[in-house]
């Protein structure tokens, strides 16, 4: 039997609980007991967790029978594996890009042991498998690579001929405000590109960051378009896709990405991209979208600008990206994790 630990899933679900909640129907099509999540995500709650993960997960599955524990985030216990664990791996932002917290003192001194100790990692997309190998030596047969996917009924283009103009087209970044996100040289790109186009907004969408958000607010003031980029809180999964489709173009110029499940959502809208090379963002986008220097704020205001004054190349992205997103599906990634946790129950 699968004991499914989904305590990582948050009541506002990100990018675990979104796919969390995509497999979980798969998941449960095996024989399984659930622990159910839906916390707020405080650094406190979080401490709890991982202190349960160590105390009773364990025993919780010895108690219900279980083969195999999956939890859908690098979560579970050390010592003795007793009952193996399967865990998924978004990505190792904490490690690459650590900043001073709970969450990066977790993932350096406790990840990389509780990855050696898994009877096997699932992982995203090829760039965050290197980063495992490399952060803790795991061998290629302990690593499947498994792409996310989207909801190809929420997330889809508007029909032909039925779009309308926005009387006040913007711009979109949609990702919580962690300073690997890059959104400071975003902000500075933007400001060049407001001084050509004064019709033109900014909307970052995603959960305030404790510190980068003020940052950001002040960078904002100082430049003078408080009236121009808009700040919004924590989206409903549901309410993404009419934001996706409203803007002119989807902004992901981030410093580091294990997957990039925004970019992908936006180009299964009909929205063009512009991310960044390197990491995941340039393995889930291909050739679909405008590539950038993250580092080079010129070259992402020129994209910016060249997007905004051409519409040849909104289409040939708007084309590019719909053929892209077609690619990846949560059927498949629901039925591809269903298959390898079989393996090991």
């Amino acid at each position: 039997m699968l004991l499914i630990n989904y305590t990582p899933v948050l009541r506002q679900p990100t990018g675990i609980g979104v796919y969390a909640n995509a497999v979980l129907p798969a998941l449960q099509a095996l024989p399984h007991w659930l622990v159910p999540g839906g916390e707020r995500g405080t650094g406190l709650q979080r401490l709890r967790r991982l202190l349960w993960n160590q105390a009773e997960l364990p025993r919780l599955a010895r108690r219900q029978g279980a083969s195999l524990i999956f939890t859908p985030a690098p979560e579970g216990y050390l010592g003795p594996q007793h009952i193996p664990q399967v865990v998924m791996v978004h990505d190792l932002r904490p490690i690459s890009h650590p900043e001073r917290s709970l969450q990066t003192l977790y993932f350096r001194a406790w990840v990389p042991p509780l990855l050696r100790s898994c009877r096997h990692i699932l992982t995203n997309s090829q760039h965050t498998a290197t980063e495992i190998q490399r952060c803790a030596g795991i061998a290629d047969d302990r690593l499947s690579v498994i792409p996310l996917g989207y909801d190809a009924q929420a997330f889809r283009p508007e029909p032909p001929g039925s779009e309308s103009p926005q009387d006040r087209p913007y711009l979109l970044h949609v990702g919580q405000a962690y300073p690997h996100k890059n959104l400071r040289r975003l902000v500075l790109a933007f400001a060049q590109v407001a001084v050509r186009d004064p019709d033109i907004r900014l909307v970052l969408a995603g959960k305030p960051h404790p510190k980068e958000t003020m940052r950001l607010k002040l960078l904002v003031a100082e430049l003078g378009l408080t009236d121009r980029i808009e700040f919004r809180s924590y989206v409903p999964h549901e309410a993404l896709p009419e934001l996706y489709r409203g803007a002119v173009a989807f902004l992901y110029p981030s410093l580091w990405e294990g997957f990039g499940l925004p970019i992908l959502e936006a180009m299964a809208c009909g929205t063009p991209v512009i991310t960044s090379f390197g990491s995941g963002t340039q393995e889930v986008s291909g050739d679909a979208v405008l590539l950038v220097d993250p580092l080079d704020v010129g070259m992402l205001a020129q994209a910016m600008h060249d997007l905004l004054h051409s519409a040849a190349v909104r289409v040939r992205l708007r084309e590019r990206g719909l053929q892209r997103a077609a690619l990846f599906s949560w059927e498949t990634t629901a039925l591809q994790t269903a298959s390898i946790l079989r393996q090991f129950c």
